[in-house]
């Protein structure tokens, strides 16, 4: 029995604040789509004879993949020349990638088979309505990652959130205005908060010698705490009134940060208070039952998921030592073992993280702390986590709050029930959901918490 594909979705500084028009680094392009890998259930539903590939749930008009002819339901299976098989295939030949580079697209459409070629569009610049926006840069040993500083309009030094997010390599940019992250950001801005951001090793503008998809935790950790210093300077923002918004992954780099720099707050969403191999065990174990996986299904899959979970995090195998385990590869992509690679990050990213002692660093943490989960979360697993990591600060000198924010899932979408969730995640449907669907509730609860924080 297959195991059912995980949804985990489980710092010497040089200070510089640019406006666009004078910033140094190159932009990056932008493909202009929303995408999912190409699943079984995806290719019968929609009656694709392709396999393998790149799903396209959403094109932009007047994007790089719009020029290309790309539609809603095509599948693409090569850039410039190299298969894609994963969303994060596509982000590492893009990430190479700079605006007016040539990009050629193999991709099906209708089940046809169609090669085409045109000049990559530049990354659209952030816009908000009552918002300026300054892209920066923050310089460190062999890295210069792109930041992003949203201020609100008429205010003066206003207090600032610090958004940490999750695990994945994709870009922090949000230029599109549908965007459920960008929703978010908005809300916080139209209530007088800036919003600052820091793209990882390697992603979007960010030019660095190692990228995110080979670098471990503590390279990750070290970015945002470079992010930390460089945002502590900038004269725009009141530095005596930083709250940190983890978001996922982001609420396990929340506290760690918080050691270096003790923040007015802290504000987690849907992320863990256990260590990360007690979290993968509740992944392969709790998770599944949300998709219809037996206990019996899930006791067999497990022979094989646990053994897993220890020989990366525990044994800390290689993916050439895995790919000897006849029994992974009826379990996992051996391809992504030869590249040491393990859901879209490499194996040393989740060997490293699993040395964190996530509870001890919520104990070191004496501030005002806010953990959000939402109802329908599937990725968080469930709300024990959330709370676990309000007990640990109080019980440590700490002022934890815990708030469940009812309909909400891990990306900010509102869901009428667990059931209608694992649906869109089935069936594709979720990105195109997810425009429509912001809850507004996480801005409101999170913006009384800080208000009330700051009096």
């Amino acid at each position: 029995m297959k195991l059912l594909k995980t949804i985990l979705v489980v710092i010497a500084f040089t200070l510089v604040q640019t406006s666009v028009e004078s910033q140094t680094l190159k932009r990056k392009g932008m493909l202009g789509i929303m995408m999912q890998n190409l699943t079984d259930s995806i290719a019968s539903q929609n009656k694709l004879t392709i396999k393998n590939g790149v799903y396209i749930n959403t094109v932009m008009p007047n994007s790089t993949f719009s020029n290309l002819g790309i539609k809603q339901g095509d599948v693409l299976t090569k850039l410039n020349g190299i298969s894609v098989n994963t969303i994060q295939d596509v982000l590492t030949i893009t990430s190479e990638l700079f605006e007016g580079d040539s990009i050629e697209a193999e991709f099906y459409s209708k089940n046809k088979k169609q090669l085409k070629k045109t000049e990559l569009l530049g990354r659209p610049i952030e816009k908000f309505n009552n918002g300026n926006v300054f892209y920066g840069e923050v310089a460190y040993k062999d890295n210069l990652l792109r930041s992003i500083l949203v201020t609100p309009k008429n205010i003066k030094n206003p207090p600032v959130v610090y958004f940490l997010q999750g695990y994945t390599c994709g870009s922090v940019e949000t230029a599109s205005d549908h965007n459920p992250s960008k929703k978010l950001f908005n809300d916080w801005v139209n209530a007088g908060f800036a919003v600052f951001r820091v793209e990882k090793p390697g992603v979007g503008d960010s030019k660095c010698k190692v990228n995110c998809l080979e670098i471990g935790f503590t390279e990750e950790l070290q970015a945002f705490k470079e992010g930390y210093k460089y945002l502590l300077q900038q004269q725009s923002i009141d530095s005596t009134n930083i709250f940190l918004f983890g978001h996922s992954m982001g609420g396990v780099i929340a506290p760690l940060l918080n050691k270096y720099y003790r923040p007015k707050g802290i504000i987690t969403y849907g992320t863990v208070a256990k260590s990360w191999y007690d979290y993968m065990v509740d992944l392969y174990t709790i998770q599944p039952k949300h998709f219809g996986t037996s206990d019996a299904e899930i006791k067999e899959n497990n022979k094989v998921n646990l053994k897993f979970n220890n020989d990366l995090l525990i044994n800390k195998l290689s993916g050439e030592e895995m790919l000897k385990n006849k029994d992974y590869a009826e379990f996992f992509n051996v391809n992504d073992f030869k590249r040491n690679q393990y859901i879209g990050r490499h194996f040393k990213f989740w060997q490293s993280l699993a040395d964190i002692n996530i509870p001890k660093a919520w104990t070191k943490v004496k501030t005002n702390v806010l953990a959000l989960h939402g109802e329908f979360d599937i990725q968080a697993i469930n709300s024990d986590g959330a709370q676990e990591l309000i007990n640990i600060v109080n019980k440590n000198g700490g002022n934890g709050t815990f708030i469940l924010v009812k309909n909400a899932d891990h990306g900010f979408i509102n869901f009428n029930s667990m059931q209608h969730n694992v649906e869109t995640l089935g069936n594709g449907t979720y990105m195109n959901y997810a425009r429509d669907n912001f809850n507004k509730k996480i801005g409101e609860e999170s913006i009384n918490w800080m208000k009330s924080i700051i009096k």
